[in-house]
């Protein structure tokens, strides 16, 4: 039996999606796909357009064979830790033979090539790279231009036939583009941890990532940002095949105002990826805050990104604090994630449920009563993360069309 896992949000699921699980059958002659899937909250610092539940059934009616939740923590997180959890997670299932996601470069071996180079941090990219930090550039921004600059020395080539060292076009070309920058980190995670895992890419296809812009072709996939803005604003080709009832950032500002509020005297340090000067920007501008997206926008700089700003926000509103595994070097790093949540499967694919039950090193939770008996104190606390990022998204839900809110503990999993 071959398995093939996708690491994604679905935020929501779209037609590139279910071309994405078509090719990786195709490509990888898979009996199974297996998703691992944020859950109400995303990698960019917001909160998704639609629950989990709802999301997860949009993918299993799109191809996947079952849904495991990636705990919020790193649903959260920057890319590197978002793709490293997504990794962790399914090296500890032992029985994943390959891991898909799409690029806009779709050569994975250029991808890989770099991906070493970041992997093991030569001295020459790490000087580069800190050098380029205190000139006060974004830690993305400095990024790029510290991999240019110690490309050279460390004499990487790319292993494909006809193609030079990566040249400074090829490196920026990849660091331009979000779903590379994935790609990118899923690579560094899987080396870094000597996985066995397979990678595949495939080219991305449509609109750019950033398209904000419904396609009128309908043979092209347009973005999910795209999708997102439609639903937003009512557009009628979109709100015919999606729920109408959805969220956004700026539903949760009434919530974070009165967080930052109450916090403000201990400032926000403690939280993940906050800054001492980033605490003492939210604190001197909060007199200020009108909504959660104005105030991302009024604390965005030249060094801090609106992405990361955003990001913190969320992990303020959620109680996520630092983390002293973010904190090590990446040869040493060992992130947990000590279970995984079922969120939804086929009927069909008992058999995927059976190896993973067989094979996995960490519990699979269908039921959340059954937790406690199956976890220790740590696995039950990131847990409980994950649970108060539920209630929190629902209560906001309800707040707004007064429906639900969904109840964690009597939610089971989506079966098709």
């Amino acid at each position: 039996m071959k398995t093939a896992a996708i690491i994604a949000e679905y935020n929501p699921f779209h037609n590139g999606h279910k071309y994405q699980i078509e090719e990786t059958r195709r490509l990888t002659g898979a009996d199974f796909v297996l998703v691992i899937m944020s859950g109400n909250f995303v990698q960019r610092g917001a909160p998704a357009i639609f629950n989990k539940y709802i999301r997860t059934r949009m993918a299993l009616c799109g191809g996947a064979d079952a849904v495991i939740e990636l705990p919020s923590l790193y649903a959260v997180s920057s890319a590197e830790f978002f793709a490293g959890g997504g990794i962790t997670l399914l090296n500890q299932l032992g029985m994943i033979d390959f891991l898909s996601f799409g690029s806009e470069c779709g050569d994975i071996a250029l991808i890989n090539n770099c991906a070493k180079l970041l992997s093991f941090e030569t001295p020459e990219y790490n000087c580069a790279l800190q050098s380029f930090l205190k000139q006060g550039l974004s830690f993305p921004a400095a990024r790029n231009k510290a991999v240019i600059k110690s490309v050279p020395a460390a004499g990487l080539s790319n292993d494909c036939a006809d193609t030079a060292l990566l040249s400074e076009e090829t490196v920026n070309a990849l660091f331009a583009s979000p779903n590379n920058i994935l790609a990118l980190e899923y690579c560094k995670a899987l080396l870094v941890s000597s996985s066995n895992i397979t990678p595949v890419t495939i080219k991305r296809q449509g609109d750019s990532y950033h398209e904000t812009e419904m396609n009128m072709d309908t043979s092209v996939f347009s973005s999910a940002s795209a999708i997102r803005n439609a639903i937003e604003h009512g557009n009628a080709p979109v709100t015919g095949n999606f729920p109408t009832c959805f969220l956004t950032c700026d539903d949760f500002s009434s919530l974070l105002h009165y967080k930052l509020l109450t916090e403000q005297e201990q400032g926000f340090s403690k939280y993940l990826d906050c800054s001492c000067g980033l605490s003492d920007k939210i604190i001197k501008n909060l007199p200020a805050f009108t909504s959660f997206t104005d105030f991302c926008s009024l604390l965005k700089s030249k060094d801090i990104t609106y992405t990361r700003i955003s990001r913190v926000l969320i992990h303020i509103l959620l109680g996520i604090t630092d983390k002293s595994s973010y904190r090590q070097p990446l040869p040493e790093r060992k992130l947990s994630v000590p279970y995984a949540r079922l969120l939804g499967f086929k009927k069909d694919s008992a058999a995927l449920l059976s190896a993973v039950k067989k094979n996995s090193s960490i519990p699979l939770i269908s039921k959340l009563a059954d937790a406690p008996s199956l976890m220790d104190n740590h696995a039950l606390s990131m847990l409980k993360q994950d649970i108060l990022a539920g209630d929190i998204y629902e209560a906001v839900y309800y707040n707004k069309y007064k429906k639900g809110p969904l109840n964690e503990y009597k939610q089971f999993p989506v079966i098709l």
